[in-house]
C-alpha cells in the first residue's frame, strides 16, 4: 500500500519532540506548541572541533547553555570512526538526552555512494549506512541524511538513487530511524529531482531535508516548495548578512512564507557556515533572521 507523503512526515514527528502538540496548563486550557521549533547542526562549529575548540561530547550542552537550543543535530565527522563505540554513544547519549536535550538526526557523510550508477556500490553503501542507522538508533534520532549527488544523467541517476534509497529503507524498516535526503550536490541540487526520488520509492521511512541554502544554481523558492511535502526537517543554512541582517543568498522571508503556507511542521535547524564572522555570531544572526521570518510568515 502505498503511504502519502503526509502520512509519512506525520509518522516521522510523532517519533520526535519537533511535535507540534499541545501543552496542558495547570488550568486545564490546552495552549498549542509553536508550529516550528529551531535547531542547530554539528556542522556549524566543524571549524572549532578540528582546531580543539569544541568538542564533540561537549556539543550538545554547549548549545543548551550557549544558545538555549535543546534540538540537536549532528554530523558523522566529529565521531572520528567511533560511531560503533558503545561507551561513547552511551556518553554522547548522556550528555543530550540525559541533560534534557533532543537528538533530532545525524548527518552521514561517505565515500560509498547510495545513488552509484553500480549496483555492487550501492550495496556496500546500504551496509555501511546501516551501521549509523545503528548509531542513530543508540542516540535515539529520528533520523539519518544521506547523500544522493553522484551526477550525471539525472533519469539514470534518479532510477540509481530511488535504487539504493529503497534497499537501504527496506533493510532499516524495523528502526524507526528514516532515511532523508538532503539537495547537496549533483542533481540533489535541484528540489523538483529530489521530490521525484521520493515518488519513484514511495515508503513510509524515506523523506528529505530541504536546506536553504544548497540548491545551487537552481531556484530555492521551487526547489524548497517540491521538497516540503516529504520534509521531515528544514536547514536554515546561512554564509553571509547585509547590514539589515538579512542572508545575502537566500531570501529567509520567502522561504518561511512557502514553508508556513505546506503543511510542514517542525524542526528548523541553524547551519551558518560562513567565514567572515564567527561560529556563534552566525549562529545568533541566523537565529534572529528565522525568527523575524517565521513571525512575519505566521502574522
Amino acid at each position: 500500500m502505498k503511504n502519502s507523503p503526509t502520512q509519512t512526515r506525520r509518522t516521522f514527528l510523532k517519533s520526535t519532540a519537533a511535535a507540534s502538540l499541545p501543552l496542558i496548563l495547570p488550568s486545564g486550557h490546552a495552549e498549542e506548541a509553536p508550529r516550528f521549533t529551531l535547531g542547530i547542526q554539528e556542522y556549524t562549529f566543524h571549524r572549532w572541533i578540528r582546531q580543539g575548540k569544541l568538542t564533540h561530547l561537549d556539543y550538545p550542552v554547549f548549545c543548551r547553555d550557549k544558545f538555549g537550543i535543546k534540538n540537536i543535530e549532528y554530523w558523522s565527522g566529529p565521531f572520528a570512526g567511533k560511531h560503533k563505540d558503545k561507551k561513547q554513544l552511551a556518553e554522547l547519549k548522556k550528555r543530550s538526552i540525559g541533560e534534557g536535550l533532543t537528538n533530532i538526526l545525524i548527518l552521514v557523510d561517505m565515500r560509498q555512494r547510495l545513488d552509484s550508477p553500480k549496483g555492487a556500490e550501492r550495496q556496500q553503501s546500504i551496509d555501511a549506512h546501516m551501521d549509523w542507522v545503528e548509531t542513530a538508533r543508540a542516540l535515539e534520532c529520528g533520523a539519518i541524511r544521506v547523500n544522493c549527488h553522484s551526477g550525471g544523467d539525472p533519469a539514470e541517476n534518479m532510477k540509481n538513487a530511488a535504487a539504493g534509497l529503497r534497499g537501504l529503507c527496506e533493510k532499516s524498516k524495523d528502526s524507526d530511524v528514516k532515511i532523508i535526503v538532503e539537495n547537496h550536490g549533483g542533481n540533489s541540487a535541484n528540489g523538483e529531482w529530489i521530490a521525484g526520488v521520493m515518488k519513484e520509492v514511495d515508503l513510509d521511512n524515506c523523506g528529505a531535508l530541504p536546506d536553504f541554502g544548497n540548491f545551487k544554481h537552481n531556484d530555492p523558492y521551487k526547489g524548497l516548495a517540491a521538497m516540503l511535502p516529504w520534509a521531515h526537517v528544514l536547514c536554515a543554512k546561512s554564509h553571509n548578512f547585509d547590514e539589515e541582517g538579512n542572508e545575502t543568498g537566500v531570501d529567509y522571508f520567502k522561504m518561511l512564507k512557502i514553508a508556513t503556507a505546506s503543511k510542514f511542521s517542525g524542526c528548523i535547524s541553524i547551519e551558518y557556515e560562513g567565514r567572515k564572522i564567527g561560529p556563534v555570531e552566525g549562529v545568533n544572526k541566523t537565529r534572529a533572521l528565522l525568527e523575524k521570518a517565521i513571525a512575519k510568515a505566521q502574522a
